[in-house]
């Protein structure tokens, strides 16, 4: 798959049109349109805009294959590499959780299917099972917002029935684990709304510094509060 039909698939998955793409991007829609016909493609410094826009890597966009996920657990919680069975729990953990990845839209099994071919291709978002059942209850990732090696945004998100502190808190240090153990990353940083505070005190306890509020910085206009922690900060 080539770039254009990857920016065109993203952007028809996203919901939006041409013109939103190219207004969001400060482009006219002919160029969006040329770069979906394989016309042209977009220029370099365009790719991390993209990428961060449609919620996946340059990596995914070049279609450049990533690591295959190991499984790795904890006392209750599992997190492994996606299967297409995971589609039906997705999708239900979709309807059922109103503010669940609210950016994300999965109405459908076929979408769920889709979300999932996507995540699987980047290789940085995975499912959270609970042990005890075998049932998707989250999504857990170490994003790759195309900064330096070693730098990665840290996303958890917990269906409702299950969003509390320690679900959560249980859900970074794994995935932070792998990051910190397997991947060799160094630095991990998080957003949270103002709000939250199930995830403000996971924050917390995984041992996230707070850096401080970015003000009306979620596309809804809401405040967002910033964390981060350094490899050699991480106590398991």
């Amino acid at each position: 798959m080539d770039i254009g039909t990857t920016i065109k698939k993203l952007r028809i998955k996203s919901g939006i049109t041409q013109h939103q793409l190219a207004e969001y991007l400060n482009v006219s829609m002919q160029t969006v349109s040329r770069w979906e016909t394989s016309v042209t493609y977009p220029d370099i410094v365009m790719l991390p805009i993209l990428a961060k826009h449609f919620h996946v890597t340059v990596d995914y966009l070049l279609n450049i294959g990533g690591n295959v996920m190991k499984t790795i657990e904890s006392d209750r919680l599992l997190i492994r590499e996606w299967s297409e069975s995971d589609a039906t729990g997705l999708l239900e953990v979709k309807q059922k959780s109103p503010h669940f990845m609210h950016y994300i839209k999965i109405t459908t099994l076929n979408e769920s299917l889709d979300t999932i071919k996507i995540w699987k291709e980047y290789q940085e978002m995975y499912p959270v099972i609970l042990k005890e059942t075998g049932r998707l209850i989250g999504v857990v990732g170490l994003v790759d917002i195309d900064r330096y090696k070693g730098y990665r945004e840290l996303e958890v998100h917990i269906c409702d029935e299950y969003n509390n502190v320690d679900y959560v808190t249980e859900a970074h240090k794994l995935i932070l684990n792998y990051g910190f153990n397997e991947l060799g990353i160094l630095v991990a940083f998080a957003l949270c709304y103002c709000d939250d505070e199930i995830l403000k005190q996971a924050m917390i306890n995984t041992g996230f510094v707070y850096e401080g509020t970015l003000r009306k910085f979620g596309r809804d206009m809401r405040d967002s509060m910033r964390y981060s922690i350094l490899k050699d900060e991480y106590r398991p």
